[in-house]
């Protein structure tokens, strides 16, 4: 609990100093910082036994085999394909909240999340992609939490530190004015700002 205290404290002092207005820029920010989450969850979970393996042993079988995946040079070239997958992900992302605005964040970004986990972790396994197969089930859905963690922190991420005209705000747009020298009655004959004798 402590260290995901000390990352939102962390974020919020970059929040202070960092607006960026370009959208390919502030989605790479995001989808790396959205990535290095993940790559904490999968670690964490990883010491504790809850899944097989580590980013850099999953993207690395792409390249090597899986026996040579416990070479450090080999892991890190799977951890960089892997950042770099991560950032490249968070601009469809960035396009999606264009679309329909930053309310309910959190919501669609765990939903992208799941996406993620869907198309790139399954079809990855599914069609051999990737040289390593897991073995048990507590694996997949590690992967799962991981990329919904991914999908969080990345849509976060591209709310705090974007220009606030980069996505809509639905609910705003909702909000009416009224002006008060603009309102009449419903079913008055004349203008509300001209005095009427008909009922005098």
């Amino acid at each position: 609990m402590e260290k995901i205290n000390n990352l939102l404290n962390l974020m919020s002092r970059l929040q202070r100093v960092l607006r960026m207005k370009d959208s390919v820029t502030v989605s790479i920010f995001s989808g790396l910082l959205g990535t290095l989450a993940m790559d904490t969850s999968n670690w964490l979970l990883w010491k504790k036994g809850k899944t097989e393996a580590l980013y850099g042993h999953i993207a690395g079988s792409v390249f090597v085999n899986p026996f040579r995946l416990n070479q450090r040079k080999n892991f890190w070239l799977g951890q960089i394909l892997h950042l770099i997958t991560g950032a490249v992900l968070a601009y469809p992302l960035t396009l999606l909240l264009k679309k329909t605005g930053k309310d309910n964040i959190l919501l669609k970004g765990a939903f992208f999340g799941a996406v993620t986990w869907e198309f790139i972790y399954g079809i990855g396994q599914r069609f051999r992609i990737f040289a390593t197969s897991p073995s048990f089930t507590k694996t997949h859905y590690a992967e799962l939490f991981n990329n919904i963690i991914y999908g969080l922190t990345t849509a976060q991420a591209l709310v705090s530190f974007s220009d606030p005209e980069m996505f809509p705000d639905t609910q705003n747009k909702t909000q009416t004015t009224s002006d008060p020298k603009k309102m009449q009655p419903i079913y008055a004959d004349v203008k509300a700002d001209k005095e009427s004798t008909v009922f005098m």
